[in-house]
């Protein structure tokens, strides 16, 4: 169990680098827009280039049941970096979009399939609380990236938070090479007994039963409408802070009590789920977002804002853990990659309609309060769409 930690501390970090820039994107916008003269809804549509990531999914699920996480992190991380380390060399609007699409297509095996599969590997009885120790990477990226790349942009050094970005990225694939390992060997894992390193035989649906099965098309229309959080909010936050008023040198770090409050949602949330069920915990992590994402548009300035902020982030960020463990529930780990991917498809939407809607909002209304509107009205249809989820009752064992 001790090298299980070394494990998904490196899923932690692969998920702080690839996500942790979303964060702060919307710190970026002003700095390219005065750059290349692009208008803010160009900027933001890169951010649509996260339907790429659900198109692979399915791909890069199937390929992580055959042949394990680590080869699909290393690789996903690698073209991340690549991505990151390019833009310095950009002067078009199509190299931008161009180097989006690069670090898209790799989003999802560095991010959520590999947490999936590791975390419920290694530390079957407690995979709850893991699997929000483990996502709490999402929001340590928060917490620190928006201050690292905050601190060269003030400089107005665009380019140089891009090389870091790059450099930190091909550090975390190279841990990735090096620490994970797929499967436990002798009593490394919880209640895994000792003497034997045969691989394991999960229990739960195959693809073909899970498509066939109403949940499926339920929980994966909930996901879909909860996603929006992290295309059309989250990317977004700190601009909308600034444009309602909130000095510009302060907002990096309301951003970075959003992500830290996020981290403490995962970890409660997560160990919640094991009490209460991790679709219970979904529905709540929905409901309390509508209720933070209506306060930052209504009271967007301090002092009001300095609690609607990190209050969103703490139920925003229960959200990113709950997702894996709510396909695990319904559907077991047997084919969790494919089926993962498979549901991780229909996040095609939020991707490539939640930047045009978060800045098309701006740029007619001359705020984002109306696409956060419709944002909240989502969230709400999609907690009430779980209470017909149905979850797989053996899906939290496995036999050796």
């Amino acid at each position: 169990m001790r090298y299980g930690w070394l494990v998904v501390g490196t899923v932690f970090l692969a998920s702080a680098i690839s996500i942790g820039p979303g964060y702060a994107f919307g710190l970026f916008i002003e700095p390219l827009e005065d750059s290349f003269g692009w208008r803010r809804t160009a900027i933001s549509a890169s951010l649509s280039f996260g339907a790429v990531g659900s198109l692979t999914s399915p791909i890069l699920g199937r390929f992580m049941d055959r042949y394990g996480a680590r080869p699909l992190m290393t690789m996903s991380l690698l073209l991340i970096g690549v991505s990151f380390l390019l833009r310095p060399l950009m002067t078009e609007l199509w190299h931008w979009y161009a180097l989006s699409f690069i670090q898209y297509v790799a989003f999802s095996g560095s991010t959520g399939l590999p947490a999936g599969r590791l975390v419920a590997v290694w530390f079957p009885k407690t995979r709850g609380r893991v699997m929000g120790l483990t996502t709490m990477g999402n929001n340590f990226g928060g917490l620190t990236i928006p201050l690292m790349t905050g601190f060269m942009l003030a400089s107005g050094n665009w380019e140089g938070a891009f090389l870091l970005l790059a450099g930190l990225t091909f550090f975390i694939g190279f841990l990735s090479l090096v620490l994970v390992r797929e499967f436990p060997e002798g009593g490394e894992a919880e209640d895994r007994p000792r003497g034997g390193g045969a691989a394991i035989d999960f229990p739960g649906s195959t693809v073909g039963e899970a498509v066939r099965m109403p949940s499926f098309y339920l929980l994966g229309l909930s996901l879909m409408l909860g996603s929006f959080t992290y295309s059309a909010v989250v990317p977004q936050v700190g601009d909308h802070l600034i444009a309602e008023g909130m000095p510009q040198d302060v907002v990096p770090f309301a951003i970075s009590l959003l992500a830290a409050f996020g981290m403490a949602g995962k970890i409660s949330f997560g160990y919640l789920s094991e009490r209460f069920t991790a679709r219970r915990m979904m529905m709540v992590s929905l409901v309390g977002q509508v209720v933070f994402i209506l306060m930052m548009v209504r009271f967007p300035t301090p002092p009001v804002a300095w609690v609607a902020a990190p209050l969103f982030g703490l139920f925003m960020g229960s959200y990113g853990a709950l997702v894996n463990l709510s396909i695990q529930e319904t559907f077991g780990l047997k084919h969790f990659g494919s089926i993962a991917g498979l549901i991780s498809m229909v996040m095609i939407l939020p991707f490539f309609a939640g930047p045009l809607m978060a800045g098309q909002s701006f740029d007619l209304a001359g705020s984002y309060g109306p696409g956060y509107i419709a944002v909240a009205v989502m969230f709400a249809i999609g907690a009430v769409t779980l209470t017909r989820v149905r979850p797989l009752t053996s899906a939290t064992t496995y036999t050796v």
